[in-house]
C-alpha cells in the first residue's frame, strides 16, 4: 500500500511487527509457511545483502545473509523463534488489510545462551 508505513511495538515479551497490505493472491496466516510471495522487495533485497552478524557464544550457521534463498522467510521465522522462545511466532491479518507478526522473546535461560527445552 503505497505511502504506508511498517510499524514496530515492542513489550518486555514480545515484538510486533505491523506490515500494510493484504497477502499476495489467495495466500492464508495459515499457507504462509509453505508458499512463497515476497510481500516488500525493499527489506526482502536488504536482507539478500545484510551480512550475519557473528556473535560469540551463539550458534553458527552457514548463512552468509538472514535471506540466503526466496521462500525461506517464514519458515526461518517459525523454527528459529520457537527455538529461542519456546513459543511459535503469530500471524495475524486485520481486515485483510494489514499483516502482524508476533513474536515472543527469548526466555531469560536463552538470553544467557542456553537453548530452550520444552517439555
Amino acid at each position: 500500500m503505497y505511502g504506508s508505513k511498517i510499524h514496530l511495538r515492542m513489550f518486555a515479551d514480545r515484538l510486533e511487527i505491523f506490515t500494510p497490505g493484504p497477502l499476495a493472491n489467495t495466500m492464508t496466516v495459515e499457507s504462509l509457511a509453505m508458499r512463497q510471495a515476497s510481500r516488500n522487495e525493499t527489506i526482502a533485497s536488504l536482507l539478500a545483502r545484510c551480512p550475519v552478524q557473528r556473535t560469540p557464544g551463539v550458534v553458527v550457521t552457514t548463512r552468509k545473509t538472514p535471506l540466503d534463498r526466496r521462500g525461506e522467510g517464514v519458515p526461518l521465522i517459525l523454527r528459529s523463534s520457537e527455538e529461542l522462545s519456546g513459543v511459535r511466532p503469530l500471524y495475524a491479518t486485520i481486515d485483510e488489510s494489514e499483516l502482524i507478526l508476533t513474536i515472543h522473546a527469548a526466555s531469560a535461560l536463552n538470553r544467557e545462551g542456553t537453548p530452550n527445552t520444552r517439555g
